[in-house]
């Protein structure tokens, strides 16, 4: 009987040892897929060039839809109901299409509620998607230290 004992002990440690494995590859392959979905994630909602500040854009933008028709390359888009009171704003997201910086800026000059500024000069004189500094005791580059 123990030479019968042992082949059985031998199949129940290989089936252990394949679910093990198959488990192991299973919990890396969830990994794997959830790291490729964070390295998608969608992109930042940005306004057009010569926006106003975001409080007073909301109020001013009429939501006609002028600047998104001037826009050449497509770029500009108009938040849906689901955005809430945005609804109907002009954005861009820069992942997804970039803002081609148009020397003559056809999106500002066609504004007519002046939610986009008409009197910007230069696309240089845009500030478009700047980042803000909050924090500036911890960010080493605002005290001269370089970020590595």
């Amino acid at each position: 009987m123990s030479r019968s004992a042992k082949p059985q002990n031998g199949r129940r440690r290989f089936l252990r040892d394949v679910v093990r494995t198959a488990g192991g590859l299973a919990a890396v392959g969830v990994a794997l897929g959830l790291q490729q979905q964070t390295a998608r994630a969608s992109g930042v909602r940005l306004r057009p060039p010569g926006a106003i500040n975001e409080n007073a854009f909301a109020s001013a933008c009429v939501r006609c839809g002028q600047c998104v028709q001037a826009c050449p390359y497509d770029t500009l888009k108009l938040a849906t109901l689901a955005s809430g009171l945005s609804a109907g704003t002009p954005y861009f997201v820069a992942r997804d299409i970039p803002c081609e910086m148009c020397e003559d800026i056809p999106c500002a000059k066609v504004c007519p509620s002046g939610a986009l500024d008409r009197e910007i000069e230069s696309i240089d004189d845009a500030r478009l998607g700047l980042a803000v500094l909050v924090d500036q005791e911890n960010c080493l580059n605002f005290q001269g230290l370089r970020c590595d």
